[in-house]
């Protein structure tokens, strides 16, 4: 089954070098910060978030796998994050820009 992912993150006491860090290994796991439309387009996602389309057997099981992986990434580079994750296998999403 497909499902849609979300997640936002915060650093505690991090620069710019460590975000960029932290986004490679985010995108390492299918998290991206750009999606692309139904028509093709890029577009980019508002800082600290990210998202990606997997596959998988459970909503839980891939929000467990997720939340896991990207604590694991984000302690094995020495970071302090909150991180939130969402998960859904109906989903539409929306982008504006003002």
């Amino acid at each position: 089954m497909g499902y849609f992912a979300v997640c936002s993150f915060d650093l505690a006491h991090a620069g710019p070098d460590d975000y960029e860090k932290a986004y490679a290994a985010l995108a390492a796991l299918g998290l991206n910060r750009k999606l692309v439309t139904a028509l093709g387009n890029e577009i980019a996602l508002p800082t600290t978030t990210t998202a990606g389309e997997f596959s998988g057997n459970s909503v839980g099981a891939l929000r467990n796998y997720l939340t896991d992986a990207i604590r694991m990434a984000f302690l094995e580079l020495g970071f302090h994050a909150e991180i939130f994750v969402f998960v859904s296998n109906e989903w539409a999403w929306g982008q504006r820009s003002t």
